[in-house]
């Protein structure tokens, strides 16, 4: 349900955004970026249970893109996705953990950048980023398929390092906090743990 609302609000966004946007970033003379990247997603537990029991996605390799507009000098408005593919794990005292299916997940968010490099700029240049999106979890094994979808808050730090004046690298960590969905994906009413999900990405910014 929530990946629904969030997807219908997106495509009712997206265009009457699109020209102001494209007419705010041709009047600072700065065209937008895109970056893709690739890196690595840290995560939390979804779930501590009794005795050191806990539920969680492995931690694995993420890829994503960026989607970059800037409204005035220094600040973007800025949308991403993010994918990965990892085992989920139930984790057990003394045994270390079991993994029990895979869980496809996607990070979406949409948000403000503050600095990186912009309009054709070289040199070496900070940002910070917070915004809002969503998480959904595929769980599934030999026996069940789950989804879950949660509201995410997000909050990144960065670097930019101009490599041509329409290129760049960019090296992020970003921050996806939430919580699972119990409710959704097995219909547990308890209330998940709040999680921090990082990012460590790195990746080719080109500007437009």
């Amino acid at each position: 349900m929530l990946l629904r609302r969030v997807r219908r609000l997106f495509t009712f966004a997206a265009v009457p955004l699109a020209l102001p946007l494209a007419l705010s970033a041709q009047s600072l003379g700065q065209g937008g970026s895109v970056t893709p990247w690739a890196g690595y997603l840290v995560t939390g537990n979804y779930l501590d249970g009794p005795i050191g029991t806990n539920l969680s996605t492995v931690n694995a390799p993420v890829v994503g893109a960026q989607l970059s507009i800037p409204l005035v000098a220094g600040l973007s408005l800025t949308g991403s996705l993010g994918y990965a593919n990892a085992d989920v794990r139930v984790g057990l005292p003394v045994l270390g953990g079991v993994n029990v299916g895979r869980n496809e997940l996607w990070l979406y968010d949409a948000g403000l950048e503050l600095g990186g490099l912009s309009g054709g700029r070289r040199g070496l240049a900070p940002f910070v980023s917070a915004g809002v999106g969503g998480m959904t979890n595929n769980i599934s094994n030999r026996f069940l398929n789950l989804q879950s979808t949660n509201l995410v808050y997000t909050g990144g730090v960065g670097v930019d390092v101009g490599m041509s004046r329409q290129v760049a690298l960019r090296v992020q960590a970003k921050d996806y906090i939430g919580r699972f969905d119990t409710q959704e994906a097995i219909g547990l009413g308890r209330r998940s743990d709040l999680t921090h999900n990082w990012a460590l990405s790195a990746g080719l910014k080109l500007t437009f």
